[in-house]
């Protein structure tokens, strides 16, 4: 790709007593339940900013004021309205007060074969390297002068998490761990999948030996001079011709999809 890429007998049942079970506990219990192997790395919630709280209530002390004013002076409709209004900021505040009390429980667990997944008020979700699929909303490459990291993970059952940086923090190391791992223990099934002669199917696109097929449409390899992803779609280069096809974030496991698609480009068949 052109540039380079950088004991409950199930967990749930001790989930549903969380009010008693401290979390680590249940934790380390879907991470049994699992089989995630030993644990490497914790990520918390990223510490709230209160800096919008504040602001909202300046911007409502100071409307709550001018309307007091109003009032007093005898623009008692305008007062009124302006009372009224200096509600808004203080009910957004008093949301994001919500918000930052329900992620500050919010935690990634990676152990050595998969990943936990807690936010406050939800069910412990795990998710095993060999079976997830990971969908990132952006992706980084050594020219991306910014990116907002957001992941996407699906396990076998609709098992779902959502990881941003928002929510959790020093977000770009466990993007990279995550991606990492992901497709270090998936990628050589693919290639053997691929190399047997068979299909491997990423969203819409899917890779074989002889071809890149979008939908119903084949590209062979050897018409396929490049194939770039820096603008947030697949695009392949053709006959001098750029083709976009599907944006990187409905790809699952984008980076095994970029690994196989390069040598396959690189080392077509015949």
């Amino acid at each position: 790709m052109e540039g380079r890429v950088i004991t409950p007998n199930r967990p749930e049942d001790a989930t549903e007593a969380r009010h008693t079970v401290p979390l680590t506990q249940l934790i380390h219990l879907m991470a049994e339940y699992q089989h995630l192997g030993a644990h490497r790395d914790t990520f918390l919630a990223t510490p709230a900013d209160d800096t919008f709280v504040r602001g909202c209530g300046i911007v409502a002390g100071t409307i709550a004021v001018i309307g007091v004013i109003c009032t007093a002076v005898g623009a008692w409709q305008g007062g009124v309205s302006l009372l009224a209004l200096a509600a808004l900021p203080v009910l957004l505040a008093l949301r994001r007060g919500v918000i930052n009390r329900q992620n500050r429980a919010a935690r990634i667990d990676l152990f050595d074969h998969g990943v936990t997944v807690y936010r406050s008020g939800q069910r412990v979700a795990g998710f095993r390297w060999d079976s997830t699929e990971v969908r990132q909303e952006t992706i980084p490459f050594h020219d991306t002068v910014a990116v907002t990291y957001l992941l996407q993970l699906t396990g076998p059952g609709g098992v779902e998490a959502t990881l941003d940086e928002e929510g959790f923090a020093r977000a770009r190391e466990w993007a990279r761990a995550i991606q990492s791992a992901i497709t270090a223990t998936q990628l050589p099934a693919a290639v053997a999948t691929i190399d047997n002669g068979d299909t491997v199917t990423f969203g819409e696109l899917s890779l074989s030996l002889d071809a890149l097929t979008f939908r119903a449409e084949s590209f062979r390899w050897e018409n396929i001079h490049l194939i770039d992803a820096r603008s947030g779609h697949i695009r392949i280069k053709t006959a001098g011709t750029w083709r976009s096809l599907t944006p990187v974030s409905t790809i699952p496991n984008f980076y095994i999809f970029n690994e196989l698609a390069e040598r396959l480009r690189l080392t077509p068949v015949g």
